[in-house]
């Protein structure tokens, strides 16, 4: 029997910069993605249909034809747990997408 852990699935271009996240407590990978991961892609597709999310990656300008999505098991057992340190590390992404995003590039 799995035991409930609490899982992240996240949206990544290929230079594995995420575009957006979204965690969950599940018992298998299985459920996570059916739980966590499905929902986010249907997020993140009706953001893009709508215009909320641009249809690359703002640090990289990879397009969203080539954004995968992965999900993987934390080491924390509850929400409540991972609650914080989910939250760290939302300030971090936050940041670096202020310095970072959307510049531009002189490729």
């Amino acid at each position: 029997m799995s035991e409930t852990r609490v899982w992240i699935a996240q949206c990544l271009c290929p230079y594995r910069h995420a575009i957006l996240a979204a965690s969950g407590e599940a018992d298998s990978e299985q459920a996570a993605m059916s739980t966590i991961a499905w929902p986010l892609r249907e997020a993140i597709e009706a953001a893009l249909h709508t215009g909320v999310l641009n249809p690359w990656c703002g640090l990289c300008k990879a397009g969203s034809e080539t954004w995968r999505y992965e999900v993987g098991r934390t080491r924390y057992r509850t929400m409540a747990e991972a609650e914080n340190p989910l939250r760290e590390n939302e300030a971090k992404q936050a940041a670096t997408r202020a310095v970072f995003g959307d510049m531009k590039r002189s490729d």
